[in-house]
């Protein structure tokens, strides 16, 4: 899922996509992710709506949390997006609230070097970019 994505831009923790259809009728998916402060639960929450907008073509409908920015919800109809602080994370605990629906953990893997074919004589090191890896947890595997 992009969101999930976007919010893994700004290093977004413990991102979990739980699938919620056929559980309710209130939206499809919940992205669930953590901020270790206040100022990255903002970056993290800006950088979805952005990306989102800019890159998916799919503006948020409304969005709630920005004045104490210990959860920031954001909602697209189709999914929406929660932002936790640590401490209101193991607070709400979402994912307890919503155990009977399939859950995905979103983590960020580096992508190894590629074998170089000749040598080059820069000293730098090589460049690699990162890319996602679902891993499903007991429940259920969700296809997206």
């Amino acid at each position: 899922m992009k969101a999930a994505q976007y919010a893994l831009e700004k290093k977004a923790a413990d991102i979990h996509v739980l699938d919620l259809t056929g559980i309710t009728s209130m939206t499809d998916y919940f992205v669930v992710a953590t901020g270790s402060s206040d100022r990255q639960v903002k970056a993290i929450a800006e950088n979805v709506i952005a990306e989102m907008r800019d890159t998916e073509g799919v503006r948020a409908w409304r969005s709630e949390g920005w004045d104490s920015l210990q959860w920031v919800i954001i909602d697209f109809v189709d999914f929406v997006v929660h932002i936790f602080h640590p401490t209101a994370r193991l607070y709400y605990n979402i994912e307890r609230l919503w155990a009977d629906a399939p859950m995905v953990e979103v983590i960020d893997e580096p992508i190894p070097a590629k074998p170089a074919r000749w040598k080059k004589k820069s000293a730098a090191a090589p460049i690699t970019d990162a890319k996602i890896k679902v891993i499903s947890d007991s429940r259920a595997r969700l296809s997206t």
